[in-house]
């Protein structure tokens, strides 16, 4: 028989695969449906949010380890896509994902200030979020674990502030306590050591990859070289605009228009919502949906 985390990994790769067979959308066919679904049309609903689920994923995992389970993460951002959708006004010119981000994060942040390990409100969650992703950017700068003094000197904060605000969602628990929404699981699982790579942490990387890969497939060989040397991808290092010249045989000027040019296509492929997930009722509880919009997926 699985363990309860196999299970939980096989949901999340089912899920995964599932949603990218969903297609993207172009502008006029976001805006048609936006128009669809202003009118009551929950066809048109069903449509555009199916094709903005994969977006939720990438913003769910930026609050991983922060007191609630993944899937919860996704669920409540699926959540705030669907709000957005109900309120999104096509003709003010602001893209839908654009828009939407602002409800899923929302959406997000309220859950885990409301079923974390401790009630903390949304406003300290974020200031947790953002030692965190700097506690992450000098990991991946330095090649290992950052010290303490290093964060307080990228955030202009001090060593106890910084404390202080990683503490907030574990003071006054014990380890054996109760949490979660249905209050039956340890807080012990919910605290990952940042050193060990879990098998959730591969899945959603190898998810984030796929979807680098669609949008470097948009662009053309030449870009594509340039974006790979320029960023070290594919597990090489980071070029100079000299360097990847050399390499190439043209100019550094010429290898930096094409870094330009690549860069816009790229931030295109990315604004238009990567299509992603059939929902499962694990993840989907309808009873869930019933309570916040009249629209049911999958």
């Amino acid at each position: 028989m699985d363990s309860p985390q196999n299970e939980r990994l096989t949901v999340l790769s089912r899920y995964f695969s599932e949603i990218r067979e969903y297609p993207l959308l172009t502008k006029d066919q976001e805006v048609d449906l936006a128009k669809e679904v202003r009118e009551g049309d929950h066809r048109a609903l069903n449509q555009l949010v199916q094709s903005n689920l994969s977006f939720v994923v990438k913003v769910a995992s930026e609050y991983r380890n922060l007191g609630l389970p993944f899937e919860d993460l996704l669920n409540e951002g699926n959540l705030g896509l669907i709000e957005a959708a109900h309120r999104y006004d096509h003709s003010k010119g602001t893209k839908f994902i654009t828009y939407a981000i602002w409800w899923i994060r929302k959406s997000i942040l309220r859950a885990l200030s409301e079923h974390a390990l401790v009630r903390v409100p949304s406003y300290q969650m974020k200031k947790v979020k953002e030692v965190r992703d700097v506690e992450r950017q000098l990991r991946r700068e330095l090649g290992r674990k950052p010290k303490r003094e290093e964060i307080c000197a990228q955030l202009d904060s001090t060593v106890a502030k910084v404390d202080e605000i990683l503490q907030l969602s574990l003071r006054e628990l014990s380890l054996d306590e109760k949490v979660g929404k249905e209050r039956d699981t340890p807080i012990v699982e919910y605290l990952a050591d940042d050193d060990v790579i879990t098998p959730e942490d591969k899945l959603i990387k190898r998810e984030n990859n796929s979807l680098v890969q669609k949008a470097l497939s948009t662009l053309t060989a030449q870009e594509q070289t340039v974006i790979v040397h320029r960023f070290g991808m594919a597990g090489g290092k980071v070029m100079t605009l000299k360097q990847i010249g050399e390499r190439m045989g043209i100019s550094r000027e010429r290898v930096r228009q094409i870094e330009a040019q690549a860069k816009a296509r790229l931030k295109k492929a990315f604004a238009r919502p990567h299509a992603m997930l059939s929902p499962s009722k694990k993840l989907y509880p309808n009873k869930v949906l019933k309570n916040r919009t009249s629209l049911k997926i999958g």
